[in-house]
């Protein structure tokens, strides 16, 4: 009995080559924040879930012993260098020996010195914003005692966003920096947009992939970093080929086949194939405009095989 099948008639079609691939959004920049000393918390300066500026103070440690030790040195360098001033006269006067102004000279840089470490000393208790950004959870409370290696919170720089994914080889050379990308991420059907600005120097021997990054913009906020993204990539410009659906390609020995319907009956047809979408593939070999293609009932068919028509695209 002949089979009923609906054909398509095979007419070539403009389409834009794409790529969907899954990513990660990351903070532009993000750091977690330490202190370069420990000592005992004095104050805490800013909010959690807040932004801050380059720069700003955020936490400051306990420096008394310091600020007191500055002051010693100060009041010494103070009398160093009235020291030195004497000497200088009297040296004009030789009468001191060059040897006894150079030390005062020297002691007078050694207070010197002295100061500069304390200062640095003092910066150390100070823990400052690296750059702007938005302050996460802090794992600190003023008064407890913090040691270097506590990690006070963490900072991060979302008004860009990075965009990490990775592109198969046989697509590397397809994605280049300075491509557009557009991408959606869970919870919302609105769609983004992003430019490849880096990738990694070599493809892994051990994924076959190509890790690349792509930057956007996030000034309205509605971007997170961490979220995952359905990312697709253009992979080649609009041009004219043969797509078709997926289900009537048929792996064989040989490569892959389709059926075509000619007059009453079936024949088989070897095809060369391309790019391949979830619900299309490109044909560059073996179908021609105006072939009629048998879209369903694929199981049931052979060379020969008689079919009736029942409806065409």
């Amino acid at each position: 009995m002949p089979v009923k099948v609906s054909v398509e008639v095979v007419k070539p079609a403009f389409f834009a080559p794409t790529y969907q691939v899954s990513g990660t959004l990351v903070a532009n920049e993000m750091v977690q924040l330490f202190a370069e000393t420990q000592g005992l918390i004095r104050s805490i300066s800013f909010k959690e879930g807040s932004r801050v500026q380059k720069g700003q103070l955020l936490v400051k440690i306990n420096d008394s012993d310091f600020q007191a030790q500055l002051k010693k040195a100060l009041a010494n360098k103070k009398l160093r260098n009235e020291n030195l001033k004497r000497n200088e006269a009297l040296l004009k006067k030789e009468a001191i020996a060059q040897a006894d102004f150079d030390l005062s000279e020297a002691e007078l840089n050694a207070i010197d010195a002295d100061i500069d470490f304390i200062k640095e000393q003092i910066r150390k208790t100070e823990v400052r914003a690296p750059f702007s950004g938005v302050v996460g959870l802090r794992n600190i409370s003023e008064g407890a005692f913090i040691a270097a290696n506590t990690n006070i919170a963490t900072l991060q720089d979302e008004s860009r966003l990075k965009l990490d994914f990775s592109v198969p080889e046989k697509y590397a050379l397809l994605a280049k920096i300075g491509d557009e990308v557009s991408f959606t991420v869970s919870g919302s059907s609105e769609v983004f947009k992003a430019r490849i600005y880096a990738r990694e120097s070599a493809i892994s021997s051990e994924t076959r992939t190509i890790r690349m990054k792509a930057i956007c913009h996030n000034t309205t906020q509605k971007l997170l970093p961490g979220l995952f993204a359905n990312i697709v990539l253009n992979i080649g410009s609009n041009k004219q080929s043969i797509m078709i659906p997926t289900q009537c390609v048929v792996p064989v020995l040989k490569g892959q086949k389709v059926y075509l319907v000619q007059g009453d009956s079936t024949v088989e047809q070897l095809v060369e194939t391309g790019f391949r979408t979830d619900k299309e593939i490109e044909i560059t070999a073996g179908l021609e405009a105006g072939d009629s293609l048998v879209l369903d009932g694929i199981m049931y068919m052979k060379k020969g095989v008689k079919v009736i028509v029942g409806k065409s695209k």
